[in-house]
């Protein structure tokens, strides 16, 4: 036992120890005053007189709390006879207001943490990241955004509503403390304190109610209808038009580069409604204005680049186009959402990565096939990207060979995507899930991957580099090498920077996938002269995984001159289905495999039938086979409501 026990104060309710600079006992809350004498060992008051905590039930006698309305074994309603019988006596009455008034402050203490705790928990969702962050947060936590002006109107009416509640709280009392006041009848001094403050909130709810005009409360109650019947209004058109006017004023790009690939005129104006809408209690949006009015205003030089971007380029470089992410944002967002849920962390033994965890490919519908000549056209105008599908087909890098582009039908189309720095990210998720890395969330999984599992692919990156250096007759130092490694690690940091070939490697781990790049050999400028030698073309296995935790289907980008894509085909009719991959080049000669070691060199052929399921053609072309099987839900969702416009204009 301890040695301090003597010196506690023993509860005369509860029998508990509390310490001695305890005024109130811990469990029920019993004044100091009430409790055994440590030195007589005596009690200071008489325990009867202390008031009975609890009321007992007429039915089952079960010994209910005085907060309970009814029992609760029986459920029947309590007797407010007995309560008055139980504290009749002097003694009760004496001593039981402190312990009622105890009580009903506990009751409002209690209902005020409530609110308070309520005010607290109240979020705002950002609108680039979708991270949830507090209401007091002026700008997200993830991304550094500041909240779009419906969520500010939002955690206006919120806190103003959680306000009111806490005074009109405030102002009423329960049923069980009016029992308790009723019963415990307190003395002349309190009884006068608790009717000072009742005149007090009396006045106060006057005041109030005298400040709320009625004139102001039928306008704001017409403002919020007339609000709500204009959103019904507006059609999924304009509500992009919407959206990307309200990422003009916060700084977000994202929905201002939406509405402008969805042919977009940036002089489109504001109407009077669309600025009702737009127009909260901290700022007002004049009709007429345009995107450059409300990025000028608020200050966002981000916007500004991309509308000056739109403006200087020039005329006739092609029709915009409509990406299935674009055409439906908020599945989009969805699907973006699932995939950085599905990037995890493996941290067992000595080797770091963060991986993806479904293994999904994404493909064009073969509803396609089914639409007429002129709408087939229209719909891969929209989402291909013709130039790279001309350079690779006249360089003769895909769809080289007849009989597995006819007979097996696995032509391959490259997708269109952003023309920046994350075109291998973005590629690379289209490939699998059919969006873009807008939210930069395989960026964050390379760049902690490349950190954290450097003592792993350092070696052997700096062993294949190496192994390049020595047939090109030079050498670096461990210096230089360190230093070109932390570059990568940099460029992988760096949102917009472009990517190198270890991070094609890097990518393949994780994914849990075999990447195929099918890319020219030389890059040329714009007047076809060759400057420099490729090296991006090849196959990149995820070595450092054992072959038993990966998939063996692969995942397929094209590259030229600087730009990456994502190659994806097309589903058969039947639904589940395979595609052919050749593994050598028109020349039949083998892919390049990267980053394999010095005791790897030979041994090429084995590692490709280990890590990649192959086949041979009739006229014995080696092949990777790529599975098709049923696609993610929402890729479904996202695709039947890309399509729906080119349904209706076949059927026409």
């Amino acid at each position: 036992m301890n040695s301090d026990e003597g010196h506690k104060w023993t509860c005369t309710a509860c029998s508990y120890a509390n310490w001695p600079l305890a005024k109130k006992c811990v469990l029920c809350l019993i004044p100091k005053d009430n409790a055994i004498d440590p030195e007589t060992g005596k009690v200071k008051a008489d325990i009867i007189q202390l008031p009975k905590s609890k009321w007992t039930c007429k039915k089952c006698t079960f010994d209910n709390w005085q907060a309970s309305s009814k029992c609760t074994m029986c459920h029947v309603a309590r007797d407010d006879s007995i309560l008055e019988s139980e504290q009749g006596s002097g003694g009760a009455c004496a001593a039981a207001p402190n312990s009622a008034s105890g009580l009903v402050r506990n009751s409002r203490r209690s209902r005020k943490n409530r609110s308070s705790c309520n005010e607290m928990n109240e979020k705002w969702i950002c609108s680039r990241c979708t991270y949830a962050n507090f209401a007091k947060t002026k700008k997200c936590v993830m991304c550094q955004s500041s909240p779009t002006p419906t969520y500010i109107r939002q955690l206006s009416n919120s806190s103003s509503s959680s306000t009111d509640s806490l005074h009109s709280t405030d102002s009423r009392r329960s049923g069980t403390s009016r029992i308790i006041e009723k019963c415990t009848r307190p003395v002349a001094g309190e009884q006068q304190q608790q009717q000072t403050q009742r005149v007090g909130s009396a006045a106060a709810r006057s005041e109030r109610s005298e400040s709320r005009r009625p004139i102001e409360r039928r306008k704001i109650l017409y403002d919020s209808t007339r609000k709500k019947q204009i959103r019904n209004k507006i059609l999924q058109e304009d509500w992009v038009w919407i959206h990307a006017c309200i990422g003009a004023m916060d700084g977000d790009t994202v929905p201002v580069d939406a509405y402008i690939k969805r042919g977009g005129s940036i002089t489109r104006s504001l109407t009077a409604e669309e600025a009702r809408i737009l127009s909260c209690d901290t700022y007002t949006v004049d009709p007429g204005q345009t995107l450059s009015h409300l990025t000028i205003r608020h200050s966002n030089p981000n916007v500004a680049v991309v509308l000056l971007n739109h403006q200087s380029r020039p005329s006739g470089t092609g029709n915009l186009k409509r990406m299935p992410s674009s055409e439906c944002p908020t599945t989009a967002t969805e699907i973006r959402r699932v995939v950085a849920t599905n990037l995890r962390q493996y941290n067992h033994g000595d080797f770091y990565c963060n991986y993806m965890c479904d293994p999904v490919t994404f493909v064009l519908p073969y509803e396609i096939l089914t639409f007429g000549s002129s709408t087939q056209k229209c719909v891969f105008d929209d989402i291909l990207d013709l130039e790279v599908q001309r350079v690779l087909e006249e360089n003769r890098v895909v769809n080289w060979d007849k009989e597995i582009v006819s007979d097996h039908k696995s032509k391959l189309y490259p997708l269109w995507n952003r023309s920046a720095g994350d075109c291998l990210l973005d590629s690379a998720l289209q490939a699998t899930w059919g969006v873009m890395d807008r939210d930069g969330a395989l960026r964050r999984a390379l760049s902690n991957t490349l950190v954290n599992a450097a003592d792993k692919l350092y070696p052997r990156w700096k062993e294949y580099e190496c192994m390049h250096a020595a047939n090109l007759h030079y050498t670096l130092n461990e210096s230089q090498w360190s230093t070109t490694w932390k570059k990568l690690v940099k460029l992988a940091e760096q949102p917009g920077k472009s990517l190198e070939q270890a991070h094609i490697f890097c990518l393949a781990h994780i994914l849990r996938r075999p990447v195929l790049v099918y890319g020219v050999k030389y890059v040329h400028n714009s007047t076809g002269e060759a400057l420099d030698y490729a090296r991006f073309e090849g196959i990149y296995l995820p070595l450092l995984w054992g072959s038993a935790c990966c998939i063996k289907s692969p995942v397929v980008l094209g590259y030229t001159r600087g730009h990456f894509c994502a190659l994806v085909g097309i589903q058969s009719e039947e639904g589940e289905s395979s595609i052919l991959l050749p593994l050598t080049d028109s020349q039949h000669q083998r892919l390049p495999l990267h980053f394999i070691t010095e005791e790897e060199v030979g041994l090429q052929d084995e590692l490709i039938r280990e890590w990649l399921e192959t086949t041979e053609t009739r006229t014995g072309v080696l092949c990777a086979v790529q599975h098709i099987s049923t696609q993610h839900i929402l890729t479904q969702r996202l695709v039947d409501a890309w399509l729906l416009k080119y349904r209706r204009t076949s059927t026409t």
